[in-house]
């Protein structure tokens, strides 16, 4: 037996590599996905506070006059609207480049502003603001439970972006798949001593050939080279369970178990049939079982045309003895695998028994890490999607509208078509909010999204972009008069809260591609000029073309 003993740990060997190669693999693809995403996240956020603070003439002009009572009056509202800002300063020196630039400050990122007036057309040269930020309320506003931002150095610990670095935590959604190759593990061990103690070589020789199969099975599934499913593992387990001529599995649809997959029966009349918990002749007993006399349960079980199909397509009258083998996933059992001999009652054994707990356990690791892959794709989505929404209104934020502006100017070009570029902004409503508090006014703004969702096209596209700012893109556009009559008509219906009715209204600023310009961010900028001087002259909307002959009027 010890001349024997590299052969155990060469098995031993290969079930952690594999292990140790697939918790690489997912830390590797899951820390890349983290980084981007975060990046995405920051720049959001970082754009927000721009255009919400830094793009407005209050803050420009407290600063410039070093108005300290409205600096701090401005600092506060900040710090509420945001309650990840730790602390906001004002300097003296250099701004960034652009709109804002990002470094790290031990655990914190500092976000350094240029000062804008309302228009974007000045700023500040020798002043710049700051803002202190504290990442963790922004990771667990996004469901971010598992990473700790630390400046600790270990080799657990990873870059992650702008200098800081992050320590990545076991959560309890991955426990279960770690208890699980642990287990497996030692289901291995057994196993392996077990061939060891008995002397006959056909035993040691099928054991060494299941155990084989099975690690090759599991590995070409995670790797991708397979395509998992419930056929191929009952194809895989008849071919390696000794004693197997035919087989089926019955997976979990609700609360029924149905057909999924069959050898050796006619498959399309067994998806017919279906057993609840309780008619299931293997029980919902989590152990391997072997079963024999089949026919006589499932005529006792089954009173109805079920019970004639079996009979006749199953060849339950035919099976001797039955391996009936549980898959579980998440503590939940998901699929019987039950393998058919129709030659011997006592064909399967403990032996076979050992191989299918081997099989099953693996298949289900798998089945587990597989389930948590696809979780993190769906929270990924979810991510994406929140990157590009607005957190009150549900509409798309400003990210979302240059990727749809990018996406639709570019079918423009194609189709020869026009787009306006309607910037709007609320007329009334900072009264509201001032007087009413924010609670009332997060509510004003949400129904004027709704109302704003309900006269664009199915081609239009609606984003807010900040504060009571909101944008249209109406592709193909001709009669934009006759829109922001309809669209001021909705905006200017009562709103009530409570015992209150409020009115609020809106100005509008319109560009129009390619005449007004071929750059969506020009564009913008023109259309948010036009909504400015609609406003100062007291006129629901103009147009960007109009501006320079309005101005010399």
């Amino acid at each position: 037996m010890k001349s024997k003993s590299w052969i155990y740990f060469l098995l031993l060997g290969i079930i952690t590599f594999s292990f140790i190669i697939f918790l690489r693999i997912y830390l590797e693809n899951e820390d890349k996905s983290f980084r981007l995403l975060f990046k995405n996240i920051m720049e959001t956020q970082a754009m927000e506070v721009s255009r919400a603070y830094f793009q407005w003439d209050d803050m420009y002009n407290a600063v410039s006059k070093q108005d300290h009572e409205s600096m701090r009056k401005l600092q506060r509202e900040m710090k509420k609207d945001y309650p990840f800002i730790v602390d906001v300063t004002f300097e003296s020196a250099n701004p960034p480049n652009g709109f804002y630039s990002i470094r790290s400050e031990g655990t914190f990122l500092i976000v350094e502003y240029k000062i804008f007036d309302s228009f974007g057309e000045r700023f500040l040269p020798d002043k710049r603001a700051s803002i202190r930020i504290d990442v963790g309320p922004i990771l667990r506003n996004f469901e971010i439970h598992n990473i700790r931002i630390t400046t600790a150095k270990s080799n657990l610990v990873r870059d992650l972006a702008y200098g800081l670095r992050y320590e990545r935590l076991l959560t309890i959604s991955e426990i279960p798949i770690i208890m699980s190759f642990v287990l497996l593990l030692l289901i291995a061990i057994t196993v392996v001593y077990e061939m060891y103690v008995r002397r006959e070589l056909d035993i040691e020789s099928t054991l060494n050939k299941a155990l084989n199969s099975v690690i090759q099975l599991s590995q070409d599934m995670l790797r991708g080279s397979v395509k998992p499913s419930y056929q191929l593992i009952l194809e895989k387990a008849i071919e390696i369970i000794p004693g197997a001529q035919a087989g089926s599995v019955l997976v979990k649809d609700g609360d029924r178990y149905k057909f999924s997959a069959c050898v050796g029966y006619n498959f399309e009349e067994l998806k017919k049939v279906w057993f609840l918990p309780e008619e299931l002749a293997q029980s919902m007993d989590p152990k391997v079982k072997i079963i024999t006399h089949l026919q006589g349960f499932d005529s006792e079980k089954l009173k109805d045309e079920r019970f004639q199909i079996l009979d006749k397509y199953g060849r339950v009258n035919e099976i001797k003895a039955m391996l009936s083998v549980p898959i579980i996933v998440n503590n939940e059992i998901a699929a019987f695998l039950n393998i058919d001999n129709f030659e011997k009652v006592h064909t399967f054994n403990d032996f076979s028994v050992r191989i299918a707990t081997l099989f099953a356990t693996q298949i289900g690791v798998v089945f587990e890490k597989l389930k948590l892959e696809e979780e993190l794709i769906k929270q990924k989505e979810m991510l994406e999607i929140l990157s590009t929404q607005d957190a009150l209104t549900q509409l798309p934020n400003r990210r979302a509208l240059e990727m749809e502006a990018e996406r639709i100017t570019k079918l423009a070009e194609r189709e020869g078509k026009n787009i306006c570029v309607v910037y709007v902004d609320l007329f009334k409503f900072k009264a509201i909010n001032d007087s009413f508090g924010h609670r009332v006014g997060d509510y004003i703004l949400k129904v004027v999204a709704e109302r704003l969702q309900s006269v664009v096209r199915k081609s239009d596209f609606i984003a807010r972009i900040g504060g009571d700012e909101f944008v249209f893109l109406l592709y193909d556009c001709k009669e934009y008069k006759q829109f922001v009559e309809r669209t001021l008509q909705e905006i200017e219906k009562d709103i009530v809260w409570e015992s209150h009715v409020f009115k609020v209204s809106a100005n509008f600023g319109i560009a129009i591609y390619p005449h007004d310009g071929i750059d969506f961010g020009d564009l913008l900028i023109k259309a948010d000029m036009a909504m400015y001087y609609a406003k100062n002259s007291g006129k629901s909307y103009h147009l960007a073309s109009q501006l320079s002959i309005d101005n010399i009027e």
